[in-house]
């Protein structure tokens, strides 16, 4: 199992960090969790390709965790997928995969199909989350999800689970005090960190997202091997290009295990 961090940055036009996606490869099949700003461009940067993107899980319906998710499918469209995308999402996920794929693109689609097109693939398969638990599993693996407190939208985190490895995704906002046991001995644990606690009490918004010393706590209850965080909001607002270490470093001081501060393209080998 192999993460990669696509995207490490959130809704600012950061050209250092790409909007929020990431990249979990499970044997031959490529999973995207997100997909923010430059994701598929981040994707081709990692060897990938938008047509061989075998699953997307969005966490929520922000714009900046959706918008190349139309790239992701014309790409995908374009260069002949095999098979149809299967899209994973929150409740509202099949409204905005309908109105974001084929009504604003209706001449650009007639026009391919007028010169041979097929447009049979075109379609992603959607399948909604509406309740936390196990919602897809194979004799190789099983997907969970939970949900976050975040802006008054259904947010999901998301956990995958093989034989011997474990890696949650969040997507943002505040997990109730069932998520450490939903963590409970993970190898990674790949969560937002938009800001310290200072910082999130100054924005209208702060009280949406989760600070560096309650991340400590749930990744030491959690036993959590590794501690990735992403999302780095304060960076683009406050300019300071440290800020983002020095929470790591509050995580650190509260959690043994190991701790990266995301960057585009930063490699996990999970076993």
């Amino acid at each position: 199992m192999r993460y990669i961090m696509l995207g490490s940055g959130a809704v600012r036009d950061n050209p250092n960090r790409g909007g929020p996606s990431q990249l979990l490869q499970i044997g031959d099949e490529n999973w995207m969790f997100d997909c923010g700003r430059s994701a598929c461009t981040n994707l081709a940067r990692a060897g990938v390709h938008c047509e061989n993107v075998d699953r997307l899980f969005l966490t929520h319906l922000h714009f900046d965790h959706i918008v190349d998710v139309p790239y992701l499918v014309f790409v995908g469209w374009v260069k002949v997928r095999a098979n149809p995308l299967q899209i994973y999402g929150p409740i509202g996920t099949k409204h905005f995969v309908t109105h974001v794929i084929r009504p604003p693109f209706e001449q650009d689609i007639q026009s391919r199909i007028g010169h041979g097109k097929d447009d049979s693939v075109l379609d992603p398969e959607v399948i909604e989350i509406g309740e936390k638990g196990e919602f897809l599993a194979t004799d190789d693996f099983q997907v969970s999800a939970t949900f976050t407190d975040h802006g008054g939208i259904p947010t999901l985190a998301y956990r995958v689970d093989t034989p011997d490895r474990r890696v949650v995704i969040t997507g943002d906002g505040n997990p109730d005090g069932e998520f450490p046991a939903f963590c409970r001995d993970a190898d990674l644990l790949s969560i937002e960190c938009s800001g310290t606690a200072e910082f999130l009490a100054t924005q209208p918004w702060g009280a949406w997202h989760i600070t560096p010393p309650e991340i400590a706590a749930i990744a030491t209850e959690a036993r959590a091997k590794c501690v990735m965080i992403k999302h780095l909001v304060i960076e683009d607002i406050t300019g300071d290009l440290e800020v983002v270490h020095r929470m790591g470093d509050q995580i650190r001081n509260g959690y043994d295990g190991k701790v990266l501060v995301g960057e585009d393209g930063l490699l996990v080998e999970i076993g």
